[in-house]
């Protein structure tokens, strides 16, 4: 694990949910509240910051209560540490077996999905319209119809029918990217990201010493690769955070490589 949990301090939140210890450090909220007022921008709304932080903080919860829930299953002890780089769901006797690492890995961004699936049904329940695709797809097929899109990735987008109040319409669209856009984006292939350990895992099943070295230099290539594409997309605080996981990737695979020579 290149990013490990973080020393506890006396500004620590300290609650439990489903019977989980959950830990809050003060970092989560600096970095979620940065990333809410967002780079460069002088008018960002109070109201729309407020919101940003509470999403961020709801979606990665249950984010890492899928990791959580899932290491139970497998007799584990889970607790949750919520921090600067989001979150970490801590086991120390779940089981090992890359069958059982992969489901557990998996488990994140699946509870992430499932919550997305549990607003669009809650908008459908409310007589609200739902539907996704590109841009123009998007209004060719609402001509007459107030829709909201969000895009998802390109130039693929998911859109619904917005309500009165636009701090609902602000919180259904924040909370749909969040769990869709960062769930895909956690299942890259990049340490310690979920696609990251399930790479791992996978590239160890037949070679377990070859295997880490081989996730490693895809994790290396992936987020070096993608710390590039947000440059060239002015999104430079996601640019710096790839940007690390590609340095401290290589790192770990030359000594992971000098220390098997």
């Amino acid at each position: 694990m290149l990013i490990g949990e973080p020393p506890p301090t006396q500004a620590d939140l300290h609650f439990r949910v489903l019977g989980f210890p959950i830990r809050v450090h003060p970092f989560f909220w600096i970095v979620t509240l940065f990333l809410g007022i967002g780079t460069g921008r002088q008018d960002a709304d109070p109201v729309d910051i407020l919101i940003w932080v509470a999403v961020v903080f709801v979606s990665i919860l249950v984010h890492e209560l899928g990791h959580a829930l899932m290491q139970r299953s497998y007799g584990g002890h889970a607790w949750i540490t919520l921090y600067s780089f989001g979150g970490l769901a801590s086991c120390d006797d779940c089981d090992p077996s890359p069958r059982s690492q992969i489901i557990i890995s998996f488990a994140g961004p699946f509870a992430g999905f499932l919550f997305a699936l549990v607003i669009v049904l809650g908008i459908q329940f409310t007589g609200h319209d739902f539907g996704f695709g590109n841009l123009q797809q998007v209004f060719e097929g609402n001509p007459t119809k107030a829709i909201l899109p969000i895009r998802i990735i390109a130039n693929c987008f998911v859109y619904f029918e917005p309500y009165t109040s636009a701090v609902l319409d602000v919180t259904i669209a924040k909370l749909l990217y969040v769990n869709i856009v960062w769930g895909l984006v956690n299942l890259l292939p990049i340490y310690p990201l979920d696609g990251g350990r399930i790479s791992r895992e996978l590239f160890t099943l037949n070679n377990p010493r070859l295997g880490i070295a081989q996730s490693l230099l895809l994790s290396v290539v992936v987020a070096a690769g993608l710390a590039g594409y947000l440059a060239l997309q002015q999104s430079y605080y996601t640019c710096l955070m790839f940007g690390y996981f590609a340095y401290a990737n290589f790192q770990t695979l030359k000594m992971y490589r000098s220390y098997w020579r």
